[in-house]
């Protein structure tokens, strides 16, 4: 979907500069940065990596288009596990031949150094390729993910785009082979049948300790799991989301007092456990793994 013009685009195509003047006046496009116009309606988080210089990448370009990602701890969350907060954090992708960015929320104004904007260096063809649009291609945007996230939350995005069809399982030797060696095995363990990102880190992390993981095992009696853990342990995972859904708290209760009456055991973990205590959450599994 188109969000910006350049000026050199609608001079192309018969605009004139006195038209192009006329639209600005008339509130149809507004001036971004010199020779980047944008249409009504742009989200904040495009105008901000253009106001920069480039177009939005990793997890800027990633909440642009919907995909997880990942959120920021909350005030009481501890701080067992590192979590870096990145709603806050501007990812951007430029031209390698790019010297002044401006900024991202003042254009007149150079950009300082500051660790709320990454800006990631990209090939030119790339990025003016992705203006219209204001987010870097699939796979230029799920590179930069990879090399600016730890590596479960930047799979859990990859899964994300797959499950929502922005990238193809033939896609991912490509992405591979654009990271270093170390993260090309996390690349070829995504799954696109993830319903969720606290689903894919949950079993990223789970097969490190050399754990057999199922996703979304049917079984006879309880229906559709998460995680099926070993063959005989039951992971659940609860969103944000699953908080305000009364039937799906009673639905998943239901499941559980079913999956006591098996030979299964049942495990379920809010996302705060996930992200932000897993030391406890791998501690549990092992547990009941070796009860």
């Amino acid at each position: 979907m188109r969000s910006f013009w350049t000026t050199a685009d609608l001079l192309a195509r018969g605009k004139s500069e006195r038209e192009i003047r006329r639209a600005i006046e008339q509130g149809r496009l507004t001036v971004v940065r010199r020779g980047v116009l944008a249409l009504p309606g742009t989200p904040d988080l495009l105008l901000r990596a253009a106001r920069v210089g480039g177009v939005a990448t990793a997890v800027t370009g990633a909440a642009a288009l919907g995909l997880w990602t990942p959120p920021d701890p909350p005030p009481d969350a501890p701080r067992v596990r590192p979590h870096r907060t990145e709603s806050n954090r501007l990812h951007v992708a430029f031209r390698r031949t790019t010297t002044r960015f401006h900024d991202p929320d003042d254009g007149s104004r150079p950009l300082r150094p500051t660790p709320a904007v990454v800006l990631h260096r990209t090939p030119a063809d790339v990025v003016a390729g992705a203006v219209a649009s204001g987010i870097a291609p699939p796979l230029t945007m799920l590179e930069h993910a990879f090399r600016a996230l730890p590596p479960e939350h930047a799979l859990a995005i990859l899964d994300s785009a797959l499950h929502l069809r922005f990238v193809r399982d033939a896609d991912l030797p490509a992405l591979a082979a654009r990271l270093p060696a170390r993260l090309r095995p996390v690349v070829l363990a995504a799954d696109g049948r993830a319903d969720s990102g606290i689903e894919t880190i949950t079993r990223y992390l789970l097969r490190l300790l050399g754990l057999r993981v199922e996703v979304h095992p049917d079984l006879p009696g309880i229906g559709e799991v998460d995680l099926l853990v070993e063959g005989r342990l039951i992971v659940e995972l609860d969103g944000k989301e699953w908080h305000d859904d009364p039937a799906a708290f009673e639905r998943d209760r239901h499941r559980d007092l079913v999956a006591a009456t098996t030979r299964y055991r049942s495990l379920r973990f809010t996302w705060r456990r996930v992200l932000f205590e897993w030391p406890l959450v791998e501690a549990a599994v092992l547990a009941a793994l070796a009860a």
